[in-house]
């Protein structure tokens, strides 16, 4: 019997598929190499800005997206020399300011004493009928509104009432007042020319006396009794303000 023919052993082919396996691999790790950017492997040195930066962007947990920087823009002042032009609503606002300012500066020209202040610290009127200096049939009485303002300035309105009882037409004047510290404290009223016209003395809250007239005593009892609303006396309001001292 002819002896068998054996076929060759199968060569291996391990080491030739594990030869081209690596060589396919050191090319594929060199290909993404070359994509990295350029530092993908030197991260920033630790510092605190970075650590603090690296927790508060939750970078431990999830992709941090940096937007871009922002625009800086510097605000400079305007050289020198060189002004903002003012709009009319910026002068008409100035000039209202230093007209107010301008008003309050009279106010405080015309306060009087601190006895005058602390007895109206706010604007009151009061009202009633006084005799006349020199009755006549033409004036019997006067009726009297009388408006004291703490700025030491003082308006009034007369209406004469005749012996028939007919009221005539009113008339207003201003002048300057004050009041003396003792109790019961006076209230002096002098006309726009500094001459003295009425005394006053407080008798109550609500009341003022009549002590005198042009220096003339009346022989009777005659008050003025304060008025809920208050009387600004307006037809004087377009003449100028007497000069209190």
């Amino acid at each position: 019997m002819p002896d068998p023919v054996l076929s060759p052993a199968p060569r291996r082919s391990f080491p030739t598929l594990t030869v081209a396996a690596l060589a396919g691999t050191v090319l594929l790790a060199a290909g993404c190499a070359q994509q990295r950017s350029q530092g993908y492997y030197n991260p920033p040195a630790a510092s605190t800005t970075t650590d603090a930066q690296y927790q508060g962007e939750g970078a431990g947990y999830r992709p941090v997206v940096r937007a871009p920087s922002q625009l800086q823009i510097e605000l400079k002042a305007p050289p020198p020399g060189q002004t903002r032009g003012r709009t009319d609503a910026e002068d008409a606002a100035a000039a209202k300011a230093t007209e107010s300012s301008a008003d309050a500066a009279a106010e405080a020209a015309g306060s009087v004493s601190p006895a005058a202040h602390a007895l109206v610290p706010q604007p009151q009127t009061y009202m009633g009928t006084l005799p006349c200096l020199t009755p006549s049939p033409q004036c019997a009485a006067q009726r009297v509104t009388l408006t004291l303002a703490p700025n030491g300035r003082w308006r009034s309105r007369i209406a004469y009432l005749d012996s028939a009882g007919n009221l005539g037409k009113p008339s207003a004047e201003q002048g300057c007042w004050d009041a003396t510290a003792e109790r019961p404290p006076r209230v002096l009223l002098a006309g726009a020319d500094g001459t003295q016209r009425i005394e006053l003395i407080v008798a109550a809250n609500n009341v003022l006396r009549v002590k005198s007239v042009l220096g003339k005593s009346p022989n009777l009892n005659y008050s003025l009794t304060r008025q809920p609303d208050l009387d600004a006396i307006d037809e004087l309001s377009g003449q100028p303000a007497p000069k209190c001292l």
